[in-house]
């Protein structure tokens, strides 16, 4: 099952956002539509898993097939699919 926010361990504190997969400027839509899910925060900036985001606009995770991902901000579901059709047309998502 999809897990965009696992628990993050640092003796440091919680780190800022999450690391980054060295594909996460590329989605391949060809392979079949993406999992697109908003990350909740909460009161603090946390997401379920304990890194830290920050308040503000909706953060949302994009995921192909291979499991390329991306997480980016935008204020609503349907924004976040124009945000994605930018950058790859083509794209189709999962319900």
């Amino acid at each position: 099952m999809l897990n965009p926010t696992p628990p993050v361990d640092s003796r440091h504190g919680a780190p800022m956002g999450r690391e980054r997969h060295p594909s996460s400027y590329f989605l391949d839509v060809a392979a079949g539509p993406l999992y697109l899910r908003r990350i909740r925060l909460n009161s603090g900036g946390y997401d379920a898993g304990g890194a830290y985001w920050g308040l503000g606009t909706a953060l949302w995770y994009v995921e192909d097939q291979r499991g390329n991902s991306h997480f980016f901000r935008c204020p609503s579901r349907e924004g976040a699919k124009v945000v994605i059709h930018n950058e790859w047309p083509g794209a189709r998502f999962y319900r």
